[in-house]
């Protein structure tokens, strides 16, 4: 039993055996003053045991001594000591251990939380202090968050939807029209309260970002009324765009996106003895290569596809049509969506019969 016990006494973690090592180790002058008096007082009040312990009855007391090995006596007894000073984990969460002592269970504990002594410079470190690397930075109560191009417009920083608070500032925002035609006027409107009430004399500033930009550019702005509201308009938007209304430094409102639709006209242009007819397409605001389908009107009112053109540099597109085959047929043309613009639909033609 004892060579068992023996072949276990090497421990496979170094940092305990030098633990222990430290623990068991001579204490200093310091700490070896006043010995002889506690050793004296611990004999005084503590005297040699009356007689031998009483055993139930039906039970022999036992004769068989069990030996630990020096070295498992000596480490059972450093734990022992350890734990009758009072706390000796929670002095290795305080930090007030000896100083190789609390490296030690900082080497050992770390993982749980055990710091290193602090000010020293332990073998092996830098005697560097500061915040852990997995600790995240303190963020400051009220801050904002750096601004990039796809979010809070350059210039306007601030709090976009802030939570409500006493004294908050806060600025709403709404478009007078959601969708519009493509190169007509747009109205944003807004209100700035503080603890729900307007705020007057204030400017704001609208910022608008068009479809397929990245950056924000100034559209507008206008003062607040006695009410705190404020309306701010875009002369011609030709292009779908995001709006913000904004006080500079202190509160920028939601995002309010605001679609066009270009305008597009159809003419039909009836052949000779109307069986070869073209239907000419003309839009505003469009880009070249947009594309333009055509479509023919069923029985049931549903709308079919027929061909697709892309629009030319003049921003057209035609479209040859068979007078027998179409005759007395609805057709009309839609130009598609894109980033830039909603789908828009023209004027329906009634294609007459050949004759």
């Amino acid at each position: 039993m004892n060579s068992d016990l023996r072949s276990e006494t090497g421990s496979p973690h170094p940092g305990v055996d030098r633990l222990f090592r430290t623990l068991t180790a001579g204490g200093t002058s310091a700490e070896l003053a006043g010995e002889h008096d506690a050793l004296a007082m611990f004999r005084t009040n503590v005297g040699p045991p009356a007689g031998p312990a009483a055993v139930p009855a039906g039970f022999a007391p036992s004769t068989r001594v069990f030996r630990f090995p020096v070295r498992w006596g000596v480490r059972l007894a450093a734990v022992a000591a350890a734990v009758a000073v009072g706390g000796t984990a929670a002095a290795a969460y305080a930090a007030v251990l000896p100083q190789p002592v609390q490296h030690l269970a900082h080497s050992m504990l770390g993982f749980a939380g055990v710091p290193d002594r602090q000010g020293s410079s332990a073998p092996g470190t830098s005697g560097r202090h500061g915040p852990s690397p997995q600790q995240p930075h303190p963020v400051q109560a009220g801050s904002t968050p750096a601004t990039t191009p796809s979010g809070s417009p350059a210039g306007a920083t601030g709090t976009a939807s802030p939570t409500p608070g006493a004294g908050d500032l806060l600025l709403s925002a709404t478009a007078a029209s959601v969708h519009i035609t493509a190169g007509s006027g747009a109205v944003i409107d807004g209100q700035l309260t503080r603890s729900g009430a307007g705020v007057q004399g204030v400017t704001v500033t609208l910022v608008e970002r068009l479809a397929g930009h990245a950056a924000w550019r100034v559209a507008g702005s206008g003062p607040t009324t006695s009410d705190g509201n404020v309306a701010v308009s875009v002369p011609a938007l030709t292009a779908n765009a995001v709006f913000r209304l904004a006080v500079p430094g202190a509160v920028v409102s939601p995002s309010v996106t605001v679609t066009v639709s270009p305008p597009i006209t159809a003419v039909l242009d009836v052949g000779p003895a109307g069986l070869a007819d073209t239907l000419v397409v003309s839009t505003e605001y469009a880009r070249a290569g947009d594309v333009a389908a055509l479509q023919v009107q069923a029985a049931d009112g549903s709308w079919l596809p027929l061909r697709y053109r892309p629009l030319g540099a003049g921003g057209q597109a035609s479209f040859g049509l068979s007078g027998t085959r179409l005759a007395n047929r609805a057709v009309r043309v839609v130009l598609l969506a894109t980033v830039s613009h909603t789908a828009a639909v023209s004027n329906a033609e009634i294609v007459p019969p050949p004759g």
